[in-house]
């Protein structure tokens, strides 16, 4: 059975939800990065520390340059994650063009990007409670 990207999507906007972090209540959201970094932040508060999360700019709706830039930190920061602390490479035919994201809202995109999470959540060390 395959679902079609809006629905992947909406599948991973769910889940996303189940952790209660800001900025989280439709795809749109999505797009500035913030839900995304918050839900990071509770997957592995240690690796995706305060420090990390303050650089992530909480007002980036209107501007898609400081989206873009938040999404390329996030991706940055998941994929040292996946190299040191879980041992993973990520393959460049996974990586999500986070300037479409950014720019444009892009869908499948945003859920290539959101798999990364989900990625993150199913191997870090507190995967029972993030699954």
């Amino acid at each position: 059975m395959s679902l079609d990207k809006a629905e992947l999507c909406d599948s991973l906007l769910n889940w996303l939800q189940t952790f209660q972090v800001p900025s989280c209540t439709s795809k749109k959201d999505l797009t500035t990065g913030v839900a995304i970094a918050h839900v990071l932040h509770r997957i592995d508060p240690s690796w995706f520390n305060e420090t990390w999360l303050g650089r992530i700019k909480e007002d980036s709706d209107s501007n898609w340059r400081l989206k873009v830039n938040n999404l390329k930190k996030i991706l940055q920061s998941m994929l040292e994650y996946y190299h040191d602390v879980l041992g993973h490479q990520v393959s460049e035919q996974h990586l999500p063009d986070v300037a479409l994201i950014g720019e444009h809202g892009d869908i499948t995109e945003l859920g290539r990007l959101v798999q990364l999470v989900l990625g993150c959540a199913v191997s870090c060390e507190k995967k029972q409670e993030q699954i």
